[in-house]
């Protein structure tokens, strides 16, 4: 858990003074004393104020709050309310119900042109998703915040929703790039003394350093951030640098001490009723059981981490559950059970990848829209010119009669045209629908394959691997499972490459080419790829599936059967055509009417795309080529 919470304390209604807890009992006094708008932002400030130390308290006041809000006619405090009821649920862990909050919030702002409080809920979007592994969408939401804040000119908020910026590099793998853009941060925190920003800054340093293998440094920062989130009395801050050092030791090989850093983090959650930190903490303290093979123990907290982390649906942390808890029957050398947790973990692994999907799909619904209404807005305006042309026309009868022949002769053109223009819309909207349909189609058995064939295949390949360890005495039979083991790798690698080719709904000749060099490392014989073409020509999926299967049957019978030393793959423009050809230097081959299954496959899927199929073949090689219409 990234310090991501302690980066929007400036983002909030309330005041940002701490109070105690005798001030916080006269406020809560005061609540049956005022009325309307003012008890909204009093039971807000409550909010504010409780969502650290007493997550369900705050949520309580939260929602008294946003009922009444929804009473009265104020937008500007309704979107206050939601603001602020969206705090607690991030210290919970329930990230979802923080988004639905702040993105109600957000569309409240924009009818208001409330700059302020759009910067505030787009970096409190950005910290929702990418708790929910959303980076995508979480780095949207910080660019926006950005966009906004250079126009105030706010310097600290800069500084925030950097940091949080920086925690997406990171997440991404980014680590050096992420590392300088929070020393960017640290400089000025420093220079202007805000110390908030400092807890949370040492703390991203010191993630940086410890993903680098930079433990010394990287203990020196947390240990900085100590004292400081004391002082400004931030438990939640001070449970996350805990943690922080608690996985800084345990990769420096001190188990017992970062045991100790992570029983404090943990007490610390278990105060502030966050969810998702106590979950967290139990999963790394059953991780270091495990490194100090107390089995029992680590057990114990890996499953009651496990739990947790379900509940706040953390797709990142339930899979670094799982993945310990695979760890640990390793450990016990019970394989089958570690199969099935990897199992398990593969499968959340795949429910974030479909949930990117979604997102993408989300993206062209949103577009299909805009297209709708500006398709809508045409359609007006075409009315109005024909109502315009009316007018002129009983303006020419009046006239002459002239003009009334001139004008009818106009008149019917003109609508024969609008007819037509009608036609070619109308079948342009059913190609789409049909289209549309086909991607639905491809998508939904692409996730089948996916998710059920793929998981399959995988647990099998385990199985397979784990059959090895109980017999590694009978070479003849640990042979024959490992050729199993490849032969289900091979087959996982040919579904993968159709369910990218499913996927691929608008693609092009460098899409195919990026796919042709992925697989380059994977060929024992040097491929040369040769791209003449003067344009990136776009294709369609089924052109993209039908190439790939192409070259690669072409590249598999040149290493069964053809003897050769190098294979060339050539892109070139014949006659307003794209001739793609694959060609080896090897002993050619003894059929040359092409009647094999695989060159009949290869036809076939030339011959798919309207292309024209040709096969050569010599002592000193053969070549394959496929002409099709661009």
């Amino acid at each position: 858990m990234k310090l991501l919470i302690g980066c929007i304390l400036f983002l909030t209604t309330g005041s940002l003074m701490a109070q105690t807890q005798q001030q916080l009992d006269s406020l809560e006094r005061l609540i049956p004393k005022k009325q309307g708008k003012e008890q909204v932002q009093l039971l807000n400030d409550l909010t504010f104020y409780y969502f650290r130390s007493d997550a369900k308290k705050a949520i309580g006041f939260g929602s008294r709050s946003l009922k009444l809000a929804k009473t009265l006619n104020d937008d500007a405090l309704l979107a206050n309310t939601y603001n602020d009821y969206s705090m607690p649920f991030l210290t919970t862990g329930n990230f979802q119900k923080s988004v639905e909050l702040n993105y109600k919030a957000l569309e409240i702002r924009k009818r208001l042109q409330d700059t302020t409080g759009m910067i505030s809920s787009y970096a409190k979007l950005g910290n929702g998703y990418y708790e929910l592994g959303q980076y995508k969408k979480a780095q949207q939401s910080y660019n926006r915040a950005i966009y906004f804040a250079k126009i105030l000119g706010d310097e600290n908020t800069l500084l925030q929703i950097y940091q949080n910026s920086a925690n997406v590099l990171e997440a991404g793998g980014f680590i050096k790039e992420a590392l300088k853009m929070q020393l960017d941060v640290h400089e000025i925190a420093i220079r202007t003394d805000n110390k908030l920003v400092q807890i949370s800054n040492y703390g991203n340093l010191g993630s940086c350093y410890q993903k680098l293998k930079q433990f010394d440094k990287a203990r020196e920062m947390y240990l900085k951030a100590v004292p400081i989130a004391k002082e400004m009395n931030q438990p939640e801050q001070l449970a996350m640098v805990y943690q922080g050092l608690g996985v800084v030791e345990r990769a420096a090989k001190n188990t017992d001490l970062g045991l100790k850093y992570y029983q404090q983090a943990l007490k610390l959650y278990k105060k502030l009723h966050s969810k998702t930190g106590e979950g967290i903490i139990a999963v790394n303290i059953g991780n270091s059981f495990a490194d100090l093979n107390q089995t029992d123990s680590a057990d114990f907290y890996l499953n009651y981490g496990l739990k947790l982390v379900k509940e706040t649906k953390s797709y990142r942390q339930i899979m670094n559950a799982y993945n310990g808890l695979a760890d640990l029957e390793l450990k016990r050398k019970n394989f089958q059970k570690a199969s099935e947790y990897l199992v398990l973990k593969n499968n959340y692994q795949d429910s974030v990848s479909i949930f990117q999907g979604n997102e993408l799909i989300a993206d062209v619904f949103g577009k299909y829209e805009l297209e709708k209404n500006e398709r809508a807005l045409a359609e007006s305006e075409a009315k109005n010119a024909k109502n315009q042309l009316y007018q002129a026309i009983w303006l020419g009868v009046s006239v002459t009669l002239l003009l009334l022949f001139v004008v009818v002769f106009l008149f019917f053109r003109h609508k024969r045209k609008i007819a037509k223009e009608e036609l070619i819309r109308t079948r342009q909207e059913e190609h789409y629908l049909r289209e549309k349909q086909l991607n639905d189609q491809k998508l939904s058995i692409s996730r089948e394959l996916h998710d059920n064939v793929g998981s399959q295949i995988t647990y099998l390949i385990s199985s397979i691997d784990n059959l090895s360890y109980l017999d590694e005495a009978n070479e003849q039979l640990n042979s024959k499972l490992h050729d199993l083991s490849d032969f289900g790798r091979n087959t996982m690698q040919e579904l993968r490459s159709t369910i990218w080719a499913m996927n691929s709904e608008d693609g092009s000749i460098q899409t195919l080419l990026t796919r042709l060099e992925s697989i380059k490392s994977k060929i024992p014989l040097p491929i040369e790829i040769n791209n003449q073409l003067r344009e990136n020509y776009p294709l369609k999926s089924t052109e993209l599936l039908n190439l790939y299967r192409i070259i690669q049957e072409s590249i598999q019978n040149t290493l069964k059967h053809a003897e050769a030393t190098a294979i060339r793959i050539l892109l070139e423009e014949k006659q307003n055509k794209v001739a793609v050809s694959i060609s080896d230097n090897g002993k050619g081959m003894k059929t040359k009417d092409g009647s094999g299954n695989g060159l009949q496959n290869m036809r076939y899927r030339c011959e798919q795309m309207a292309g024209e199929f040709e096969l050569k073949t010599a002592e000193n090689g053969t070549t394959i080529s496929c002409t099709f219409g661009i």
